[in-house]
């Protein structure tokens, strides 16, 4: 197998935890712990050497966890969603596939988490137009 051999890769980030203003509930006002999970899919090499071989997840690590919380607040989970999403394909070409669901799991007391998600292709990225900045 040579070296620039692609092979498609799956990279799962669940349940990662932060703290951000979202919401259109008067409790909301108050920044509220969410939970992200993403799927990022992609072709890479069959066999990675080094970090650069790969889809760095650090940045959305960076992203969620370290400037989400430094934000204004948002009144509805897609906004984070689409934001994710936009990020994710801006950070890596090679990336044609990602999943992104947020949740709130604090929001009512009788419920686990209330959350949204999409799915988009790169194509999808591209058409919807929204890397025009």
């Amino acid at each position: 197998m040579s070296s620039d051999t692609k092979h498609r890769w799956n990279v799962h980030i669940k349940n990662m935890v932060t703290t951000i203003g979202v919401g259109i509930h008067p409790h909301e006002i108050e920044k509220q712990r969410v939970f992200v999970n993403v799927t990022v899919e992609g072709k890479y090499p069959a066999k990675p050497q080094t970090i650069s071989d790969c889809f760095n997840y650090d940045y959305i690590y960076e992203l969620v966890v370290n400037e989400w919380p430094k934000l204004t607040h948002k009144p509805l989970l897609e906004n984070c969603v689409i934001e994710l999403m936009e990020y994710i394909f801006r950070c890596d070409e090679r990336v044609d596939f990602a999943s992104v669901r947020v949740c709130k799991p604090d929001i009512f007391p009788q419920v686990e988490a209330v959350g949204v998600e999409t799915n988009w292709t790169r194509a999808d990225y591209e058409k919807f137009s929204f890397n025009e900045k």
